[in-house]
């Protein structure tokens, strides 16, 4: 009994370890995320400042002080490369954010399966560990979307607004098979 049970306490450890990496993953993760957060705030904020700078200084200030114009190719390089950096940074989160939730996933499921492993009363040999235990990894991070075309980046208005562009056009599209008899996607 005494091996059995040094077994059995091997294993809690090994599955105790496996959800404190999970967990360190998981901070990690978050970090990133929050991080990108501050990033894409600081930028935001240079925005606002460039764009009063540019738009509201000029109005503010009397024609014959007025020391410096911002040419609107400026502004408008600027914007392009401002909006190309958040679109960016927003998909960079994103994935940050659904790798932390998927590691919480995780470590839910090492939690289900130490409580059905360390529990050996007659109640949990038989439906109580099946339920405990099935599915427990199983993480749907999308729901399936049907022959659907999914974004290259997540997160890009460009490309997602392309992307929805494209799905709606292949719903309404009909194929004809070569035989004749028609197919809706």
């Amino acid at each position: 009994m005494g091996i059995m049970s040094t077994s059995i306490e091997t294993e809690i450890q090994n599955i105790e370890d496996a959800m404190e990496r999970c967990t360190k993953m998981e901070q990690e993760n978050s970090s990133s995320a929050r991080r990108i957060l501050s990033i894409v705030l600081v930028l935001t904020m240079a925005l606002v400042a460039i764009l009063f700078f540019a738009l509201m200084y000029p109005a503010l200030v009397p024609i014959s002080d007025l020391k410096f114009e911002i040419p609107n190719a400026v502004l408008y390089t600027f914007l392009a490369i401002y909006t190309l950096t958040f679109s960016i940074l927003m998909a960079i989160y994103r994935l940050h954010v659904g790798e932390a939730s998927r590691l919480q996933h995780y470590i839910v499921g090492f939690m289900r399966i130490r409580v059905a492993g360390s529990n050996n009363t007659e109640g949990y040999k038989t439906d109580v560990r099946e339920a405990l235990t099935k599915g427990a990894f199983e993480y749907v991070s999308k729901p399936a979307k049907g022959g659907k075309v999914e974004s290259p980046l997540p997160g890009h208005p460009g490309l997602d607004f392309t992307t929805a562009i494209l799905n709606k056009f292949l719903d309404s599209v009909e194929i004809v098979s070569k035989r004749g008899s028609p197919h809706n996607k």
